[in-house]
């Protein structure tokens, strides 16, 4: 039984030889319909009459349950023992139920396995905050800073609770990407929630669970690859939610009609638009307020800093063009003109996609140009 992320999930399947040699759940579905039909019988008490089909290893994917019906879940021992005698069942975050009635059945030879995730020491925070200073994420040193301080004291305290951050400010100005860079660290792929994008019966269904096949807020939780938990733009989740988070940032603990999952040593990063602390506590209330450890700051980019900005989009387009592509771009002098009006940018997302838009409108005239002369 494990309980983690696809990525050490295959590591497990891997250093146990069984990660291209198994019976993948769908088949043995097949294998027990079929036997149902054949033997037109429905129950467990006819299990005996079946052939015990011998199954070497057996793996089911997080990603299998959400393929298959309620019924599945419901009866999945029959579906296991049903006219098989599986030597190895490798099953990665099972449905509460599904647990359970495994546990029932076969508690004393159930090996638990989970991710192990990553959790820094202080000298390692001291090392995440030299490298946030040269990082791809351009100015922000006080954010830089006050983040690195909230990972130190959780380090050094280890109260077996999560570390919760709020980024504040303007948008576009580098917060999620100063939450990516962290998750870098962490050695693993940032997992990112995203509450705005949905209409409040849609987040109420991903917050406490729906049907099993759903998504959940619980079970990707359970399926993060590090302990970095960015919930983007949390000024806009809707306060009747906030209970939610109450148990999971007080203790660590998170539940779901079909998921539980341990977020004990987990760093989450909230990020909004709010303008200042004031702001964040009327919004909030004192509950979730004081429920946050560090309130992170970020400011709107100095003209330097969106100077610098500039240049490196530039140069990261143009290490994607031929030498004759930038040398048209030069000669249209489009970087100089980014480079003089630095006062009219203040979101970095949409400066990123204005000065590509402006690349390939340059070089798409040309290529028209160039048409048009043969």
């Amino acid at each position: 039984m494990f309980k983690g992320s696809k990525r050490d999930f295959q590591k497990l399947l891997a250093e146990e030889y069984v990660e291209d040699d198994y019976t993948p759940f769908m088949e043995l579905i097949r294998q027990y319909n079929a036997a149902i039909r054949a033997n037109d019988v429905a129950t467990t008490n006819d299990i005996a009459q079946f052939d015990q089909k011998e199954i070497e290893n057996v793996v089911i994917y997080a990603d299998d349950f959400a393929s298959v019906t309620n019924h599945v879940i419901t009866n999945f021992p029959n579906i296991v023992i049903l006219g098989h005698n599986i030597r190895n069942l490798y099953i990665q975050n099972a449905p509460k139920r599904v647990e359970y009635s495994l546990r029932v059945a076969f508690e004393d030879i159930i090996v638990d396995n989970s991710s192990e995730y990553h959790v820094v020491s202080t000298e390692e925070v001291v090392d995440i905050f030299k490298k946030l200073n040269n990082s791809t994420v351009i100015g922000q040193d006080s954010a830089k800073k006050q983040t690195c301080i909230g990972l130190y004291k959780a380090s050094v305290l280890k109260e077996n609770r999560p570390l919760v951050l709020l980024y504040y400010g303007p948008s576009g100005v580098g917060k999620t990407e100063l939450a990516k860079e962290i998750s870098e660290y962490y050695e693993g792929k940032l997992t990112r929630i995203q509450f705005s994008m949905m209409q409040t019966e849609e987040s109420y269904k991903y917050i406490f669970g729906d049907e099993h096949g759903k998504a959940s807020f619980a079970r990707d939780l359970l399926a993060r690859e590090t302990n970095i938990i960015l919930i983007d733009e949390f000024d806009k989740v809707n306060s009747g939610l906030y209970n939610v988070f109450y148990q999971m940032f007080d203790e660590g603990e998170f539940e779901d009609i079909n998921y539980q999952v341990d977020v004990s040593n987990c760093v989450f990063i909230l990020t909004s638009n709010f303008s200042d602390e004031k702001h964040i506590a009327q919004t909030l209330g004192f509950p979730i307020y004081s429920r946050i450890d560090t309130k992170v700051e970020f400011k709107q980019l100095t003209d330097t800093e969106l100077r610098s900005v500039i240049n490196k989009i530039f140069s990261n387009v143009y290490k994607k063009l031929s030498g004759e592509q930038v040398e048209l771009i030069k000669i249209n002098g489009l970087q100089d003109q980014y480079l003089n009006s630095v006062e009219i940018f203040k979101n970095i997302r949409l400066l990123d996609k204005y000065i590509e838009n402006d690349i390939f409108n340059i070089l798409f005239d040309n290529e028209l140009l160039k048409s048009s002369e043969e």
